[in-house]
C-alpha cells in the first residue's frame, strides 16, 4: 500500500495552519470573474462526499475558486446555501475551507431571503459542530466594523442600509448566544481582538462601538464585560490627549496631524480628539437610554439604581485608578445629572476609601480630588451635601493635627500626603463655592466653625505644601471674610524655600518645592466640544486660575496684618466683598 494512497495527501491549499483569508487566497485564480452556477454532473454533497472519502481534491478545489471568484447573485448565493444546508453533517474539520469560504461571502445587506437562508446555515452548522463557533463569531464580528464605501453617519445616525446590516449580524449573533451558552468567552474575546486602534479613523471607532452597545441590549449578562472594556479603550485614548492638546486642535481647525509637547518629547494625534469626542458623545447617550423606561422614556429609578450599582465598580477598577485622565469621568457626571441623589451615594462611596488607612494611598488622594472636583463643578450638587463634606473634610483633618501634636517630631513627608490632599480640598473647594457658602449670617458662622486658623498654624504647615495658586485664592478669600490670616504664614514659608534653595544649590535660583500637590482635578472644564453640550447645563463655571502659573511673592504688608487683627476685634464690622469668582 502506498504511503501516499486515500486522504494522506492534502494539497498546499488545503492544509489548516494558514489563516482563514490564506488558505482562501492560495487557491488558483480564475482569470476573470465569472457567472457562477451549481455542478451540473454532481452536486455539493457528492463533490463533498467525493473529497473526504476519496481525496477528490480537483472537484473541490474548483467548488472552492467557483465561490470565490464567481459574481454571486442573491439567487445564486440562495441556492448554494440550500445545498450547504443540506450537508450540514458532512461540514466536519476536513471541510473546514469549503465552510471558512462561505463565511467569508458578504451576505448581511443581500435582500431578505437570502438573509434568512445564510443565519440558517450558521445555526445549522454551529448545531452540528460546536467546534466552528471560534470562526462563525469572529466573522461575524468582523461585519460590526464599516465597509470602505460606507457613508459617515449624519448626527451619529446609522444610514438606514448600515442600519439593516447590523441587525442581521445581531439577530443570529443572539441566537447563538441563546444556543450555545458556552460561546459567551469566545465572543467576548472576538470583541477585544477587533476592536479598532483610534488611528483607523473616527467613523470606524463609532461604527464598532455602536455595535457594542447593541449587544448590551440583548446580552445582558455581558453588559459589564463590555463596559468595562469600552471605558478600558476610551480611558487609553483620553489619558493621551491632554487639554492644552484638544485646545490646540480645535484652533488650528484640525489641521495638524501631530503635535509634539517639547517638554515631553510626547507626540499626540489629532485623530484622538475627534474619535474621543465622538464616542463620548454616543456614552452620554447610551447612559440616558439605559436609565429611561423602554415604553414611556421617562426615568426609571430602579434602572438607574441599578446600573449606578454596577457601574460604580468598573469606575473602581478602571477609573479610579487612572492617572491624568480629563473626559471620561464624566460618564458618572452626567449619570448623576439623571438622578442626583446618586452623587451622594458616589461621594459617600469615596469618602470610605479617603478615611480607610487600610486603602491604597493613591486611591485615597485620587477619591479626595474626586469629590473637591464633584462638589465645585455640579450645580445638582446641593448647599446641605457641600455643607456635609466641608464638615467631614474639617473635622477629619483637627483629628490628624490633635493626633501629630502628641507626637514629639513632625516631618511633612509622603506619610501625611493624605493630609495635605485633605487639606487643599477643602480651601480649594470653600473659595469656589464662597458665593453659596457667604449669602447668610448662617453661613458665615458654619465656616467660623470650621476653625480655618488652627488648620492653617499647625505643625504640618498645609500652607507650604499645598499648590500655590489655591493658597493664594484661599488667602484672599479668609482675609476677606476674617476667617483666617495666611500671609504672614505665606511668607515665612517663601523665605524659608529661598534660604534651603540657596543651601542645596549655592544661590543658584528659586524653584517650588517639589512636594507642592499636584494642579488638576477630575472635573476641571470639559473642553471637547460635540460631547459638552450634556455637560453644559449642569457645570458651574468658575473664572479659572491657572494652577501651573508660578505666582509672584505676595505683596501683602504686616499693615495688612494689623488692619486684620483690628477688625477682628469689632463685633459688628461690616463684612468685605470678595472680587466676583
Amino acid at each position: 500500500m502506498s504511503l501516499y494512497s486515500g486522504r494522506s495527501y492534502t494539497p498546499s491549499i488545503l492544509k489548516t495552519s494558514s489563516t482563514i483569508q490564506e488558505r482562501i487566497k492560495a487557491t488558483p485564480k480564475s482569470a476573470s470573474k465569472v457567472r457562477f452556477s451549481l455542478p451540473h454532473s454532481q452536486n455539493v454533497r457528492k463533490i463533498l462526499q467525493d473529497f473526504v472519502k476519496h481525496n477528490n481534491t480537483k472537484d473541490y478545489q474548483h467548488l472552492i475558486c467557483l465561490i470565490r471568484d464567481s459574481e454571486l447573485t442573491d439567487d445564486d448565493l440562495c441556492s448554494l446555501l440550500k445545498e450547504a444546508n443540506n450537508c450540514i453533517s458532512l461540514l466536519n474539520n476536513d471541510l473546514r475551507l469549503f465552510t471558512e469560504v462561505l463565511l467569508k461571502i458578504q451576505w448581511a445587506n443581500r435582500n431578505k431571503d437570502l438573509v434568512k437562508e445564510y443565519q440558517m446555515f450558521l445555526l445549522n452548522l454551529l448545531a452540528g459542530h460546536s467546534f466552528h463557533a471560534s470562526v462563525v463569531i469572529n466573522n461575524l464580528v468582523t461585519l460590526f466594523l464599516p465597509y470602505p464605501t460606507d457613508l459617515i453617519w449624519e448626527n451619529g445616525n446609522p444610514t438606514e442600509e448600515d442600519s439593516k446590516r447590523f441587525s442581521n449580524v445581531h439577530q443570529v449573533l443572539e441566537t447563538i448566544l441563546e444556543r450555545l451558552p458556552l460561546s459567551k468567552d469566545i465572543f467576548i474575546e472576538a470583541l477585544y481582538r477587533y476592536y479598532p486602534y483610534f488611528k483607523r479613523g473616527v467613523h470606524m471607532n463609532d461604527c464598532y462601538l455602536y455595535n457594542l452597545l447593541e449587544v448590551v441590549k440583548y446580552a445582558p449578562n455581558l453588559k459589564y464585560d463590555i463596559l468595562d472594556f469600552i471605558f478600558s479603550k476610551l480611558i487609553a485614548i483620553d489619558v493621551n490627549v491632554p487639554r492644552d492638546f484638544i485646545k490646540k486642535v480645535y484652533l488650528e481647525n484640525g489641521k495638524d496631524e501631530l503635535f509634539k509637547d517639547e517638554k515631553t518629547t510626547t507626540t499626540y494625534d489629532s485623530i484622538a480628539v475627534e474619535t474621543l469626542d465622538v464616542c463620548l458623545k454616543r456614552m452620554f447617550k447610551f447612559i440616558q437610554k439605559e436609565c429611561q423606561n423602554s415604553e414611556t422614556n421617562e426615568i426609571d429609578s430602579d434602572k438607574t439604581k441599578a446600573f449606578f450599582k454596577n457601574s460604580l465598580e468598573i469606575f473602581d477598577r478602571v477609573i479610579l485608578r487612572t492617572h491624568n485622565s480629563h473626559h471620561t469621568q464624566f460618564c458618572w457626571f452626567i449619570l448623576f445629572k439623571i438622578k442626583p441623589r446618586l452623587a451622594e451615594t458616589f461621594i459617600d462611596h469615596l469618602w470610605k476609601k479617603v478615611t480607610d488607612p487600610g486603602c491604597f494611598r493613591n486611591l485615597r488622594l485620587t477619591s479626595v480630588q474626586y469629590i473637591a472636583s464633584l462638589l465645585v463643578r455640579a450645580s445638582y450638587v446641593t448647599l446641605r451635601l457641600l455643607r456635609t463634606y466641608l464638615q467631614e473634610f474639617s473635622s477629619w483633618i483637627h483629628s490628624y493635627i490633635d493626633a501629630q501634636d502628641r507626637i514629639d517630631s513632625v516631618n511633612p513627608t509622603l506619610k501625611h500626603s493624605v493630609f495635605y490632599h485633605m487639606c487643599q480640598a477643602l480651601f480649594y473647594t470653600t473659595y469656589l463655592r464662597h458665593k453659596e457658602l457667604t449669602e447668610t449670617t448662617k453661613d458665615r458662622a458654619f465656616l467660623q466653625n470650621l476653625n480655618f486658623l488652627k488648620i492653617i498654624s499647625c505643625r504640618l504647615n498645609p500652607l507650604r505644601v499645598c499648590h500655590p495658586v489655591v493658597v493664594k485664592h484661599f488667602a484672599e478669600f479668609a482675609s476677606n471674610y476674617q476667617l483666617a490670616y495666611c500671609y504672614t504664614i505665606i511668607k515665612q514659608n517663601a523665605r524659608a524655600l529661598v534660604r534651603k534653595e540657596r543651601q542645596n544649590h549655592g544661590g543658584l535660583g528659586i524653584s517650588l518645592a517639589d512636594n507642592v500637590l499636584e494642579d488638576s482635578y477630575p472635573f476641571d472644564p470639559f473642553v471637547l466640544k460635540l460631547s459638552s453640550e450634556e455637560i453644559t447645563p449642569v457645570y458651574i463655571v468658575h473664572k479659572e486660575f491657572d494652577l501651573n502659573k508660578k505666582e509672584d511673592e505676595d505683596e501683602s504688608s504686616d499693615e495688612d496684618l494689623d488692619e486684620f487683627l483690628d477688625l477682628k476685634n469689632e463685633p459688628n464690622n461690616k463684612r468685605m466683598k470678595l472680587s466676583n469668582d
